[in-house]
């Protein structure tokens, strides 16, 4: 057995648009867009904001739909865009070491190539099955 294909492709898109956002501006702050990359946020971005923690869940979604947990991938990438997605809505966000928080001025290519990961891994989770494996 092994999962269907649909979940297969859905899951690599959705590690390859994570890792592309990882290079990109993820949002701006006061007009200056070029200091928050993708991977400066995973690494920091639980210090400060609640919506780092899609990155986990996310991780999580993807191991489940591998393995053709249908529900529980599901769940967690479901979980995963909600969190994402709540960044929308912030109007600023901590960027120092001092914890003063600064405008949300933008989000940037980096942002959005990541929610996509997190669409990506929500079509994976709803086809996740296992299919029998041809000889």
């Amino acid at each position: 057995m092994t999962v269907s294909r649909t979940t297969r492709v859905a899951l690599v898109l959705s590690v390859v648009l994570f890792a592309a956002s990882l290079r990109q501006d993820a949002f701006c702050v006061s007009g200056i867009c070029s200091d928050w990359q993708g991977w400066n946020i995973l690494l920091f971005g639980a210090l400060g904001h609640t919506s780092w923690f899609a990155n986990p869940l996310l991780l999580a979604s993807w191991i489940a739909a591998l393995f053709a947990r249908r529900l529980p991938a599901l769940v967690l990438s479901l979980a995963a865009l909600g969190l994402a997605a709540s960044f929308m809505f912030e109007t600023s966000v901590i960027t120092n070491e001092a914890g003063m928080a600064n405008p949300i001025t933008g989000l940037r290519e980096g942002y959005w190539l990541w929610l996509a990961s997190m669409v990506c891994a929500v079509i994976a989770a709803f086809f996740a099955r296992k299919v029998p494996v041809e000889l």
